[in-house]
């Protein structure tokens, strides 16, 4: 019998392109299913996998879009300049997405200074992905490239 691979709520978040804390809260009103081993909760692949099967999933990403877009305007006293884009990328699959996304959470997880905040959502039914991300123009600017650059990449 082959093990169980379980996963830690920061392995989920690097997953999903959520937060630690949105997988926390997930936890708490029972959109996310795990198991607490000692003080920590993991994770099975049907536990997540379930998680984007929820009824309000969709719903509940485009909150998340919109709460990093609507800090980003409400944060007025700011050191320096900062810029928020929004990338809206058709005809992309989501096979593409996760493949590139994987890569982008490992660098984003290596890499921790100097990275924007980030959010994305996947349209299934247009094929179209949506990426927001915030923070210092020449960080938001590499981020954008390098989701571009990767999706281009993946596809080929």
């Amino acid at each position: 019998m082959l093990e169980q691979k379980w996963y830690t709520v920061a392995d989920v978040a690097a997953l999903t392109g959520l937060t630690s804390r949105t997988i926390r809260n997930y936890l708490k009103d029972g959109t996310l299913h795990g198991k607490k081993i000692g003080v920590q909760w993991r994770f099975t692949e049907d536990d997540i996998n379930g998680l984007f099967q929820e009824v309000d999933f969709g719903q509940k990403l485009q909150e998340i879009e919109d709460n990093l877009v609507a800090d980003f305007l409400k944060e007025t006293a700011r050191d320096e300049e900062t810029e928020c884009r929004i990338l809206d990328i058709p005809d992309v699959t989501e096979e593409e997405w996760k493949r590139s996304l994987k890569k982008i959470r490992r660098e984003i997880d290596e890499k921790k200074e100097g990275m924007p905040k980030f959010a994305w959502e996947y349209v299934v039914e247009e094929k179209m992905l949506r990426v927001v991300i915030a923070g210092k123009p020449k960080d938001v600017e590499r981020m954008a490239k390098r989701v571009k650059r990767g999706l281009k990449t993946d596809a080929e």
